[in-house]
């Protein structure tokens, strides 16, 4: 087997590259960029990590935490649902590297899925994954089953307990907007700022928009502290954090609300230092009020 042959599969699906040993992508429209047919290995060997679009390729990643560090293990929280709901079918895995693991399967089945399984478990569908080759901080993105012996990737389908599981209605589910679809309001002035160019322009604001289904409470908050100091915008932040599972008008509102009374947002020094493979690289990092 040759690493070669095995990577050739991702051509079949929607890649883009992301800069190197990050997980931020390298092109204009983040993930919304990624296209069929490439070669990853030569993206690779040209100086950038490799993502994968999901939801474009028609795939979902259960994706495993592990960090110790902060008590995550998102391997013991999955065999405890396995318990509960069956064990999953042998599908395309991918060590990733602080010993977490991906677990990639088909979208057949999946309407609009929840988006975390505990702390540590993260049901990635609107987004993306870093795939083999990538490399973070010298550590690699492995794949390590899910293959058969053409080197012709296996990706199988949800059982319909876990189908049940991840579909979960929420009081919201019927109504919202998912993230990747938002769409900014061209009637709303925000004191001559021009919203949809300020989140292209920031990493990190694009990342809470692109994945608000998934988004942490401390990211979501800092996304909040920013926006909320813009006239008019308390709509916008209610339709960037619908998409997320357990959404509530009046705690977001309440979030609003507590953000103005900081008076000034999270700066851009504070945000790139607590979420570095987001806007580590960031030229804005070292400015102390903004984003």
């Amino acid at each position: 087997m040759t690493k070669k042959n095995l990577l050739w599969n991702w051509s079949q699906y929607a890649t883009f590259p992301c800069k190197l040993n990050t997980k931020i992508p390298a092109t204009k429209n983040g993930f919304k960029d990624a296209k069929f047919g490439q070669d990853v290995l030569k993206i690779f060997n040209q100086g950038y990590n490799v993502g994968l679009a999901l939801s474009m390729s028609n795939l979902i990643a259960i994706d495993c935490d592990v960090d110790e560090t902060k008590g995550y293990n998102g391997l013991k929280t999955l065999t405890a649902k396995e318990n509960e709901l069956g064990k999953l079918p042998k599908t395309l895995t991918q060590t990733t590297p602080r010993g977490g693991k991906h677990y990639i399967f088909s979208t057949k089945g999946i309407i609009n899925p929840i988006g975390k399984i505990g702390k540590d478990v993260d049901i990635k569908h609107n987004g993306y994954i870093m795939i083999m080759p990538s490399k973070i901080n010298g550590r690699d993105y492995i794949i390590n089953d899910g293959y058969d012996e053409n080197l012709d990737f296996t990706i199988a389908e949800l059982p319909k307990a876990w189908l049940d599981y991840l579909n979960k209605d929420t009081n919201h589910s019927k109504n919202h907007v998912r993230a990747t679809k938002f769409a900014f309001e061209k009637s709303v002035i925000y004191k001559n700022i021009d919203i949809e160019k300020m989140f292209n322009n920031c990493n990190f604001l694009s990342n809470c928009r692109d994945n608000a289904d998934i988004l942490s409470e401390p990211e979501w908050f800092s996304m909040i502290s920013v926006l909320a100091q813009i006239d008019n915008s308390d709509d916008l932040i209610h339709k960037l954090s619908e998409p997320y599972p357990t959404y509530s008008y009046a705690e977001t509102q309440k979030k609003i609300d507590n953000a103005r009374k900081f008076s000034y947002p999270q700066s851009c020094k504070y945000i790139s230092e607590n979420y570095p493979e987001i806007c580590g690289n960031c030229n804005n990092a070292t400015k102390k009020r903004g984003v």
